[in-house]
C-alpha cells in the first residue's frame, strides 16, 4: 500500500498513521514550509472523522514537526528530521527515535572503567582516583550519523554491561536502574555551536568546519546525587532540541 493511503486492517490507529504519513512528508521535504496544513484539507485527503486528524496536529507540534500561527494555520517544520521534543527524558532519546519509526541504530564502543578527566570528576564531585564507566555512543537514523556522545556514568563495580546490551537498549540508565533499581531524578544542560573538527567531520560526514550542536548533560539520581555526564555532539542541520523553562 502506497504510504501516502491509510490501511485500516493494519491494526495502527487512524491518528498514528495520519502523523507517520505527514512526518515522512515533512522530513523528505514534499511538504511546503509555506503553506498551512488545515483540517479541512487533511479531512478531505483521508477521508476520517476530525479526533484522528486532531490527535495527529497535536502529537506532530509536540514533537516539533509543524508550528501554529496565530490566525494562519499549521505550517511544517523545514530543516531537520530530528525534532526532540521537551517530553523526552535525559537517556532516552535512541527510544524516541524508535517509536517515532525513524530506524535508529546505536554503535557502542571504548566499554572501560576510568578516571575521568579533572572537569567531570569535579563536577560530579568524586573522590581522588574514582572510576566510572566509560563509552562512546554513535546514534544513526537512517543510515546516517546523528549523534556522537561520551558518556561517564557512576555505577557500582559490578554494573559491566557489554557493547551489545548497551546497543540494544539504547541507553545505559535503564539498565543501570534494571539490574540496582538506581533512576535518574534530574538533569541539567548545557548548549552551544561548534565547528567541526576533521575527526568530526568524518565521523558525521560533514565538511570541516561545519556547524554542530554541542550539548552536556549532568545527570542526577534519586536524592540528587550526581549521576553521570555525557557530552553529545549532533549534527545541527538534522536536529532540533525543543525545551521548557520556567517562568
Amino acid at each position: 500500500m502506497p504510504v501516502n493511503e491509510l490501511d485500516s486492517s493494519s491494526g495502527i490507529p487512524l491518528y498514528r498513521q495520519i502523523k507517520d504519513i505527514l512526518r515522512h512528508e515533512i522530513i523528505d521535504g514534499s511538504a511546503d514550509p509555506q503553506t498551512p496544513i488545515t483540517e479541512a484539507q487533511l479531512l478531505d485527503r483521508f477521508d476520517v472523522s476530525r479526533a484522528p486528524i486532531r490527535q495527529a496536529l497535536k502529537e506532530l507540534s509536540v514533537e516539533g514537526f509543524v508550528y501554529r500561527k496565530q490566525g494562519k494555520g499549521t505550517f511544517p517544520v523545514p530543516g531537520s528530521r530530528v525534532h526532540r521534543p521537551a517530553t523526552v527524558r535525559s537517556g532516552a532519546l535512541y527510544q524516541f527515535l524508535a517509536d517515532t519509526g525513524l530506524d535508529p541504530e546505536s554503535t557502542v564502543t571504548g566499554v572501560e572503567r576510568v578516571v575521568p578527566p579533572t572537569r567531570i570528576a569535579q563536577n560530579l564531585d568524586l573522590s581522588k582516583g574514582e572510576e566510572l564507566l566509560h563509552f562512546t555512543r554513535v546514534i544513526s537514523v537512517e543510515g546516517a550519523p546523528l549523534v556522537e556522545a561520551d558518556v561517564y556514568i557512576r555505577a557500582p563495580k559490578e554494573f559491566i554491561p557489554t557493547g551489545g546490551a548497551l546497543e540494544e537498549r539504547g541507553s545505559a540508565f535503564e539498565l543501570l536502574e534494571r539490574q540496582f533499581g538506581i533512576t535518574l531524578e534530574r538533569a541539567e544542560h548545557e548548549a552551544w555551536a561548534t565547528a567541526a573538527s576533521p575527526r568530526q567531520a568524518e565521523t558525521f560526514g560533514v565538511p570541516e568546519g561545519s556547524p554542530l550542536l554541542v550539548i552536556e548533560t549532568l545527570f542526577f539520581a534519586t536524592g540528587g546525587l550526581p549521576a553521570g555526564w555525557r557530552t553529545a555532539v549532533h549534527r545541527a542541520d538534522e536536529f532540533k532540541y525543543h525545551f521548557i523553562t520556567g517562568a
